[in-house]
């Protein structure tokens, strides 16, 4: 009888939790050079995929809190989803165990129409990116408050090699190493502003006297039509393309950009990046310019960069192009 209690329970409460279906396909058509310091070679045109589906839930709980569930599948099955996890919410508070939920320390201030640089360069290969030292895509727990000035954050992944289903041992020597981020992003009582400020600490090797450190300083004004943004991450105890660990040194990873809505469907958008610091032979540089149009239910980008100094090397340069069709349903 008590069995029977607790499956009715249980298969209540399923029946009366909210749940949602979501999902994407991007389709693109692009052509990109590999960087050289003469005669850069083409690599061709080329078409590719990426889709996802993400089943989330909530469901409000006995003692008045929202239990929410999430998982994205992206490219792949349930084995690497990308997003998953738990969130427990009290008033404007959540807490979070998962998997990128929890990404205090991987907001942008710089506005975008399509990828960022870092994400979009179709072949480039470009070794700037603005949130390299991230932990919000491993299996971690924080918490997040919500004010009217922004959003508080606070996460921590005790293996930051942990990053899928079957990470429960922890004997996995692996699976090392450990992060701390902290950060909020907020318009602080402004309208139109947007600012964001993150530290994130993580060891590089498991090792305390191997930390290394990625603070995050940006911020974004929309006025009218336009919004202008800029963003610096600074890399400490970090040197060169791989972002290896090196006491002392440092990087800086500068952007810089705006975007114009022209009409209801068409947006125009400019970016700018710049790497420096030490391993850097001489900084690496990447433009980027971008046109979205909006179909209703569907969006089309035409995006293009031009890099140049491509892993601080000295007029290692190329140009990719690339068409970006994406619709949500």
């Amino acid at each position: 009888m008590i069995s029977t209690a607790l499956a009715s329970t249980l298969i209540a409460g399923v029946a009366s939790a909210e749940t949602k279906v979501s999902a994407y396909i991007e389709t693109t058509i692009g052509s990109g050079e590999t960087p050289a310091t003469s005669n850069p070679v083409n690599q061709g045109t080329t078409i590719g995929f990426e889709h996802g589906v993400t089943f989330s839930g909530s469901k409000e709980l006995d003692n008045g809190m929202t239990l929410g569930t999430v998982i994205a599948l992206e490219d792949a099955g349930a084995a690497t989803a990308k997003q998953k996890g738990v969130t427990f919410t009290s008033g404007s508070t959540s807490f979070i165990v998962g998997n990128d939920i929890n990404n205090i320390d991987d907001k942008q201030a710089v506005p975008a129409i399509a990828n960022m640089i870092e994400d979009g360069n179709k072949g480039l290969g470009v070794t700037y990116n603005a949130n390299k030292k991230t932990i919000h895509e491993t299996n971690s727990m924080g918490v997040v408050h919500k004010t009217d000035y922004g959003t508080f954050g606070l996460n921590y992944s005790p293996k930051t090699g942990s990053t899928g289903f079957d990470d429960s041992n922890p004997a996995n020597s692996a699976k090392t190493g450990s992060g701390l981020a902290i950060g909020f992003n907020g318009s602080l009582g402004v309208d139109g502003l947007g600012v964001v400020l993150s530290q994130t600490k993580r060891d590089g090797s498991g090792l305390d006297t191997q930390e290394q450190s990625m603070t995050v300083l940006g911020a974004r004004y929309n006025f009218g039509n336009i919004t202008v943004g800029a963003q610096n991450t600074q890399y400490d105890d970090t040197s060169g393309t791989g972002y290896s660990y090196a006491q002392g040194k440092s990087m800086d990873a500068l952007s810089y950009g705006a975007t114009v809505a022209v009409n209801d469907q068409i947006s125009l958008g400019v970016q700018y990046a710049e790497l420096d610091g030490d391993g850097i032979t001489v900084n690496e540089e990447i433009l980027s310019l971008t046109a979205g149009y909006n179909l209703g239910g569907a969006t089309v980008t035409l995006q293009y960069h031009d890099a140049e100094n491509v892993d601080g090397t000295s007029r290692n340069d190329g140009e990719a192009v690339e068409l970006r069709i994406k619709q949500s349903f």
